[in-house]
């Protein structure tokens, strides 16, 4: 099973329908900054599971601060970053990681691709989809409990 991992897209909603289209994901998921660009992904694929998490650009209280899902037998932790301070460190994001149960964390806000092993779990940012010179997003494959990451610029 294929997830595509997006955070930030700053109004680039049409990079994250591209991206779909190229990858065919089985589902996605959007870690903030600009949700009424993840509700133009969820237009264009209605079919398509998004879950959808607000950051510190969005004000509307339509989406929660977090998630917690299982994801081809993963337990995935998601959330935007900037409650955790992760643009200091990643200590607190990888804490509620572990606390939450999940073996993977996603979160976004630094606009910096990340993935890295930290504290027994494995964190992952897919960068920022929409960043004028370096747009990104991640993918992660899962099957039966095991997972592989890998961050796919555009």
């Amino acid at each position: 099973m294929l997830l595509a991992v997006f955070s930030d897209s700053h109004g680039a909603a049409e990079r994250m329908i591209a991206a779909v289209r190229d990858a065919s994901p089985d589902a996605a998921v959007f870690l903030g900054d600009v949700t009424p660009d993840a509700e133009a992904l969820r237009r264009a694929f209605p079919d398509l599971p998004l879950t959808v998490v607000r950051g510190n650009c969005d004000g509307d209280r339509d989406y929660p601060d977090s998630a917690l899902f299982d994801f081809g037998g993963v337990r995935i932790f998601a959330a935007h970053g900037h409650r955790h301070g992760v643009k200091l460190s990643l200590d607190g994001f990888a804490t509620s990681t572990l606390c939450s149960g999940a073996a993977l964390g996603l979160f976004g806000h630094t606009h910096i691709p990340l993935h890295r092993a930290l504290g027994g779990t494995e964190l992952l940012n897919p960068g920022a989809i929409g960043d004028p010179h370096r747009p990104s997003f991640a993918l992660v494959e899962a099957e039966n409990g095991v997972f592989s990451c890998r961050i796919t610029p555009i």
